[in-house]
């Protein structure tokens, strides 16, 4: 069995701005970290930096589908995260876009306390994407 992190929440922009601003290093660098690098096309790889973090985290891009899908396969090199899944589904709504988030495959084995504080950092990114999307803030330093 394996464990799974869902968020959802309602961004007050067009799906196509939700889907730019997550599909693109400088979207992720405005709402996640600023240390994005690599190759943001379907079958690139990025790596993100944090602070305090001892290695880069690894991600391939395995789909995009524009403006409604993001996937990601997370590859070996970060704990607990080889061969987990991030998804993103953009669906138009009354208001904008309705954002479901999705990082799935997470081992039994993970402690619970580490699975929870991952949790967590989710919610707030996906928290921070919906405060950049409708006003363009600023990179969270607490996140990066």
């Amino acid at each position: 069995m394996t464990r799974d992190i869902v968020h959802a929440i309602e961004i007050h922009a067009e799906p196509k701005a939700v889907f730019d601003t997550i599909a693109t290093r400088s979207g992720l660098s405005a709402f996640w970290t600023p240390d994005v690098q690599g190759d943001d096309s379907e079958g690139g790889d990025l790596s993100f930096g944090f602070s305090g973090s001892p290695a880069r985290l690894p991600i391939r891009v395995t789909r995009l589908d524009q403006p409604r899908t993001i996937e990601w396969g997370c590859p070996e090199g970060y704990p607990f995260w080889e061969g987990t899944r991030v998804e993103w589904s953009i669906d138009p709504s009354e208001h904008g876009a309705k954002v479901t988030f999705r990082h799935l495959g997470f081992p039994d084995a993970q402690p619970e306390y580490d699975h929870g504080s991952i949790n967590l950092t989710w919610g707030l990114v996906v928290a921070r994407l919906k405060e950049v999307v409708e006003g363009g803030g600023k990179p969270d330093p607490a996140l990066s």
